[in-house]
């Protein structure tokens, strides 16, 4: 069968277990028992008897929750595959869900992959009783301004940083316990509509307190038979498909201590005419985000049973049709391409990872940064016209943001790169050129 051009699945991460699941598509489904049966022998403990009649305070342990997650979502996408649903041309997963897509893919066996999970899992909670690490879920805020917090408790030898960028208003944090109470305290304090949940026994993923753990996790890596994916499987760390398996194993390291760039991810995905998800695990996290990022979408969570009736419905009359554009399909002009430089820039400055451990106030950076971002704004608003100045304003923070956080060359590189693949430009002094044309 072929892949179906405008689909992506979708696989959550922690967070989305719950006392009870997959009771009912267990007791309906031979292919779900069969699945969990088989995490139970790969795990040597019956795990599937723990997801539908343990205690919540058992399934939340780091070490039950994570292999439970998976497991689910390797089921539901078993059972979707059964009735007829089609390969997609994605997949992507939030944190722990990129290992549910690397089994899906194909890119690793059922059993490495619970195996890598369980591992990571262990390393997770090493890292927890050495560290006192934690992790606050916030709401209705500002990513940037966050950001800027962050910087200044780090400037102040406390460790937080963002750890998943989910939404335009909701992300992920990690790091210390201490430094995370006083960042929501911070945050609460700028901005009156800040929803905060402080995860209560949650591992420091994506920061830098599980960057010393890396080399044990590339060490286990190479331990497991790998393959291609069957579909484009996107990376947390960049937001893009992988190119080859070394990078999988390499990236996959990088994502105990780097930030999920979910956002970046769906953005993508919609970029490359995506219109139809369909989130394969336990809950309906994900699609709940996808209203917060882009609302031109089709989106279903497989755990829910009118959604899969829906999804059902689709596959007998194979009409995953795309859902109507609201804009035509033509090239963008130069004065977008500005733009999206300049937001590019503001959101690799916000989310490149600070390796300076000089004990320094306030970085230099932050005042340029902040100016940007002001800068933006008007833009956005009209406020002002765009010139080429603007961009070599956001090109020269990023520059020296890079220099602040004494970011490695070869994370610059990725990142100008990336920057590249959106705005057609190959190094910061041909963006600047791109501020020089004249509007299209």
């Amino acid at each position: 069968m072929n892949n179906q051009a405008d689909l992506a699945l979708l696989f959550p991460g922690s967070g989305s277990q719950y006392k009870g699941m997959m009771r009912s598509l267990y007791e309906s489904s031979r292919m779900v028992q069969d699945t969990l049966h088989e995490a139970d022998d790969i795990l040597g403990f019956e795990l599937s008897r723990l997801m539908m009649e343990g205690s919540t305070v058992k399934l939340n342990r780091i070490g039950h929750m994570l292999p439970a997650i998976c497991a689910a979502s390797v089921a539901h996408y078993r059972l979707y595959r059964e009735q007829g649903g089609p390969l997609p041309a994605y997949m992507a997963g939030h944190s722990l869900g990129e290992y549910s897509a690397l089994i899906c893919s194909g890119a690793l066996s059922f059993r490495d992959g619970l195996m890598l999970v369980r591992f990571r899992a262990r390393l997770a909670e090493a890292v927890m009783e050495a560290t006192d690490g934690a992790m606050s879920i916030m709401k209705s805020v500002d990513p940037a301004q966050v950001a800027l917090l962050c910087l200044k408790l780090q400037a102040e030898g406390r460790e937080v940083s963002i750890a998943c960028q989910n939404s335009r208003s909701q992300i992920a944090v990690s790091g210390q316990d201490a430094a995370l109470v006083e960042l929501e305290q911070r945050v609460t304090e700028a901005s009156d509509n800040a929803q905060i949940s402080h995860l209560i026994g949650s591992a420091p993923y994506h920061c830098a307190l599980m960057q010393p753990r890396a080399a044990e996790m590339t060490e286990e890596l190479l331990k497991y038979n790998w393959s291609l994916p069957a579909c484009q499987l996107l990376s947390n760390v960049t937001g893009r498909p992988y190119t080859s398996i070394q990078e999988m194993r390499g990236l996959l390291a990088q994502q105990l201590y780097k930030p999920v760039l979910w956002q970046n991810s769906i953005m993508y995905l919609l970029e490359n005419g995506v219109q139809t998800f369909i989130e394969m695990g336990p809950q309906n996290i994900l699609k709940t985000l996808m209203p917060e990022i882009s609302e031109q979408t089709r989106v279903y969570a497989h755990d829910e049973k009118v959604d899969r009736m829906t999804i059902r419905d689709h596959i007998a009359a194979s009409s995953f049709t795309p859902v109507p554009r609201h804009k035509a399909e033509t090239s963008p002009p130069a004065a977008d391409l500005r733009l999206k430089a300049i937001s590019m820039c503001l959101t690799h400055a916000m989310t490149t990872r600070n390796n300076n451990q000089a004990d320094v106030p306030v970085m230099p950076s932050l005042e340029l940064y902040t100016q940007v971002k002001q800068m933006k704004h008007e833009l956005d608003q009209g406020e002002i016209a765009l010139g080429e100045e603007h961009l070599a304003l956001a090109i020269s923070m990023l520059q020296a943001v890079f220099e602040d956080k004494r970011t490695p060359d070869s994370e610059r590189e990725l990142r100008w790169l990336q920057i590249k693949e959106k705005t057609g430009v190959e190094r910061q002094a041909e963006i600047t050129a791109i501020a020089r044309r004249e509007p299209e």
